[in-house]
């Protein structure tokens, strides 16, 4: 996937279609059973998040990220005229393809298959739909939560994250949550 992105890079190319095209051809690579793989991932991950807060995650998780790889699979839409902000673009790709390949020893989600499906989810989530990363709704400790207000998204837990070299907080389109 990493050889195509560069390729769009290369071709100074910003059309969403393109780009969506990628996506699908690398979400269908993903199995069924890469996405029960990676629901146990995901669990295993969450092993430090207390109670109810660990429930909202790990659903929140299933369906925004790990189930959202049939989304793609499936999209039918027309991005043809659509672009995206090609600078961002290819920050967002250098730092993905760097993180993709660096596997620290305490990382948990470590399998190829959890790496592309975060890779995918967030290139389709920032560049195609234009939405936060974490979904409208997600919760945080505190009882905060990402909103959208009057045409903008607002997320808690930004700030905290937007100079975390591996964080893609700093390429989401949410704006800090003032509480």
């Amino acid at each position: 996937m990493f050889a195509e992105l560069d390729d769009m890079i290369k071709g100074q190319d910003d059309f969403k279609q393109d780009l969506v095209e990628i996506l699908k051809d690398k979400s269908k690579t993903i199995s069924v059973f890469d996405q029960m793989n990676c629901t146990n991932e995901l669990w295993e991950g969450l092993k430090f998040v207390q109670g109810k807060h660990k429930k909202d995650f790990f659903e929140t998780y299933c369906k925004y990220f790990i189930l959202r790889i049939n989304d793609i699979k499936d999209d039918k839409n027309d991005y043809d005229s659509e672009t995206f902000d090609f600078d961002e673009f290819v920050k967002f790709v250098v730092m993905l393809e760097n993180n993709y390949y660096e596997i620290g020893d305490m990382d948990v989600m470590r399998s190829e298959a959890f790496r592309s499906i975060y890779a995918i989810i967030s290139l389709y989530t920032t560049f195609v739909l234009e939405e936060p990363i974490h979904p409208v709704g997600t919760k945080f400790p505190g009882e905060l939560e990402v909103e959208y207000d009057d045409g903008v998204y607002y997320c808690p837990v930004k700030e905290n994250n937007v100079d975390n070299p591996k964080a893609i907080c700093q390429f989401c389109i949410a704006e800090q949550l003032e509480y």
